[in-house]
């Protein structure tokens, strides 16, 4: 399995995940609040024809918080295994920087002081991880981001995978250590011995260690 073991910075990842989980902890809480308010017969008359409104942005502020603290746990799980691929960070970073954005631009809106600075945090630390994001993207794809290679499988006997382009000793080369040199055998067997039921005379057969260049015989 591939292994993403990209720089991922400590102080840019784990001061967001803690201030945005914090965040939405007291988001949640807030909203778990106000639709028991809601729920109550006490506060029927004074909220009036607003009580849908009400219980339908309590519901969904706690659907934002949730998905915003299930983004943080995958973050945390994928890095730190190093299975977080900078794309897929970039991807978290943007959704959450878009949420709470426009979250953030309707808080300034209706001018609640609480809710601005609650988002604001949520807002920033997911605005500092976007633009981190987004430079570990852009040194990746120029080549300059260290980390990042394939780690090699372990086949099932146990013995790993050798290396791109390395072919194993002794199966597409010659094993190292192994002497190449000819060297010519220095036990000669004589004719003689090479054809025991002939007698030299006969076909002209020098005997061992003539210099004869012909095979006619010699009279003394």
């Amino acid at each position: 399995m591939a292994t993403f073991d990209y720089p991922y910075k400590k102080g840019v990842n784990v001061t967001a995940w803690v201030l945005q989980i914090l965040v939405c902890v007291i988001l949640l809480g807030t909203s778990a609040w106000l639709m028991s308010i809601i729920s109550s017969d006490d506060y029927n008359d004074a909220l009036g024809r607003y009580e849908g409104l009400f219980t339908a942005a309590a519901g969904l502020q706690i659907a934002i918080t949730a998905l915003t603290i299930v983004f943080d746990i995958i973050e945390i799980i994928l890095i730190t295994r190093k299975r977080m691929p900078p794309a897929l960070y970039l991807t978290s970073a943007c959704i959450k920087t878009t949420i709470w954005g426009v979250i953030f631009i309707l808080n300034i809106i209706s001018l609640t002081i609480l809710s601005i600075v609650l988002t604001l945090v949520l807002f920033a630390t997911s605005l500092m991880q976007l633009i981190y994001g987004a430079i570990l993207v852009h040194r990746k794809r120029r080549g300059t981001l260290t980390g990042g290679n394939y780690t090699a499988a372990i086949n099932p006997q146990g013995v790993p995978e050798a290396g791109y382009g390395a072919p194993q000793p002794g199966y597409y080369y010659p094993p190292q250590n192994v002497s190449t040199e000819y060297k010519p055998s220095t036990a000669v067997m004589p004719p003689a011995a090479q054809y025991p039921n002939v007698s030299p005379e006969i076909h002209g057969l020098q005997p061992p260690g003539s210099y004869e260049l012909d095979s006619r015989q010699r009279f003394a």
